[in-house]
């Protein structure tokens, strides 16, 4: 495997109840890439990342990173291993009973990092994504955006080469979207992260992927470089992009039958 690869996985498949997920995805992230993985919900997007983090097991394939097989690894070396791993939760995922400065740099202090050198990572960070002056704030009297930008913080507040984001503009009004956008933005710039998103946002698509990948149907349908988007002719593809409830996907048809997660 060529040593530009980040991340990779090969014939990767998880089915629930039967019904098949993740039907043999082969993925390759370069270093220093912005991947973005679009789909329908239900398509398997989340069952994918999870995949990668060793949070759901596949039913066969292999996941590496760094060209490493985790799949292989035991748990406790898998752990071990994560540290060159951010993650930007959906719901930022904060802990409610720690003040904003520990959430931050919750990695640090369970790495023995002393509480002053880890506070003041955590004050480096917030001020990064401009949050002054909230380190000793708790989590219940941040807004919403707010919450997003502790836990973009929290991602990379260890220095990690590879950041996932599960869906980061959840919830967000499109002023904030685009203020997270443009952070993401500059993170992977000044930094060169690794960086693979979860997206439905295609504003997101358009600003901040290097390249994007479409599951359907358990299969990487469609993958092209952010520039070649909008002139993809590929009928569900386009379907997706332009947001139509009627095409060749039949959604509304699933889901009176039940079949759409």
């Amino acid at each position: 495997m060529s040593k530009q690869v980040k991340i990779a996985t090969r014939g990767l498949c998880k089915s629930f109840a039967g019904r098949p997920v993740l039907d043999h995805i082969d993925l390759d992230i370069m270093t220093g890439e912005s991947h973005v993985i679009i789909g329908l919900s239900g398509a398997g997007k989340s069952v994918l990342l999870k995949c990668i983090l060793g949070l759901i097991r596949p039913d066969a394939g292999s996941v590496f990173v760094n060209g490493e097989n985790w799949c292989a690894l035991s748990a406790e070396a898998r752990l071990s291993r994560m540290r060159c791993i951010g993650v930007v939760f959906q719901g930022a995922a904060l802990f409610d009973s720690l003040p904003v400065w520990r959430n931050v740099a919750f990695v640090l202090l369970q790495q023995g990092m002393a509480e002053r050198q880890a506070r003041a990572r955590a004050e480096e960070v917030l001020d990064w994504v401009g949050l002054p002056n909230i380190a000793d704030k708790m989590p219940a009297e941040l807004s919403g955006g707010m919450k997003k930008r502790v836990g973009l913080a929290r991602a990379f507040c260890h220095r990690p080469e590879i950041i996932l984001y599960d869906e980061p503009l959840s919830g967000l009004d499109p002023v904030m979207s685009d203020v997270i956008i443009t952070l993401m933005t500059r993170l992977h710039e000044e930094h060169r992260v690794t960086s693979l998103t979860i997206a439905h946002n295609m504003n997101l698509v358009r600003k901040f992927a290097d390249r994007v990948s479409m599951l359907y149907n358990g299969k990487i349908h469609q993958q092209l470089p952010r520039d070649q988007v909008d002139q993809c002719q590929d009928p569900v593809f386009r379907q997706f992009v332009e947001g139509r409830a009627h095409g060749p996907m039949q959604v509304l048809t699933e889901k009176r039958k039940g079949g759409s997660r």
